[in-house]
Parts: structure tokens; C-alpha cells; sequence
């Protein structure tokens, strides 16, 4: 069976200026602070076995995002080289994941439906003994 080899990442300087700034920023979504912090690590020569230790993550986390960054390396840095001013919104392409469907919906459109059309009633038409607040009305 072969063995597993990470993928090495390399970060310019400016990358990791950004990434740092993730990593610290308390007004970027937690998914880019992570993903960023695995990264530095990972462009620090840390394993992949390490990263999961130091931010207690995952081996299947940290594989998958660093291999992504990884595979990205070549269109950031060649963002870096032609547009630099498009780096950030390069990294941050990188590190984001795809839509994905969600779980099937549990309510069908008919009862959504009917659920909106009972909440929109006047309680008093139903005989129901709550008095209607007419700042929440539909």
C-alpha cells in the first residue's frame, strides 16, 4: 500500500500576510480563520498528523484543505504576479467551499403553504384566546 504524502505547501510572503490576517481576524467567517490557520501550519513543514493535534481537527479536514490549497497554489500565484490586487479575493476563492444541496426538505410546498396562511390568521377568528399584536401581523 503506498503512503500517504502531504502536499507541500508554499506561501509568498504577501500570501502569508493575508493568511496571518485571517487567521487572526474576529470579523471573518470561522470557516476562513481555519482554513487559513491550516495552512500557515502546513507552510510552516507541519504534518498534517500535527496540524490536527494543534487545532484539534480532523485528519480528513486538514488532508482535504491543504490539498485544495495545494492544487491552488499555481492560479494564486500567478493571481499574485499579474493582478496582486486580486490576491486576496484569490485566497479566499481557495479557501471556500461549493454549495451543496442540503438535506431534502422535510415540509412539502402545500404545507408550507397552509403553515404561512395559519400563521397570518387572526387568532380571534380561529376562538383561540390569544390577543392579536397588531405589530406582528402578516
Amino acid at each position: 500500500m503506498p503512503k500517504y504524502t502531504a502536499t507541500k505547501i508554499e506561501i509568498s510572503e504577501r500570501e502569508r500576510q493575508i493568511l496571518e490576517e485571517y487567521s487572526r481576524s474576529t470579523h471573518q467567517p470561522l470557516y476562513l480563520k481555519i482554513r487559513s490557520e491550516i495552512i500557515l501550519q502546513a507552510a510552516r513543514g507541519l504534518s498534517n498528523n500535527e496540524i490536527e493535534r494543534n487545532m484539534n481537527l480532523s485528519a480528513r479536514r486538514v488532508k482535504t484543505w491543504r490539498d485544495r490549497y495545494g492544487e491552488s497554489g499555481e492560479k494564486i500565484g500567478k493571481t499574485e504576479e499579474e493582478a496582486p490586487n486580486k490576491l486576496r479575493s484569490a485566497i479566499k476563492e481557495a479557501l471556500s467551499d461549493e454549495q451543496r444541496p442540503g438535506a431534502p426538505a422535510t415540509f412539502r410546498d402545500e404545507q408550507v403553504a397552509a403553515i404561512v396562511a395559519l400563521a397570518c390568521e387572526d387568532p380571534a377568528t380561529l376562538k383561540l384566546p390569544f390577543i392579536a399584536d397588531p405589530l406582528y401581523t402578516c
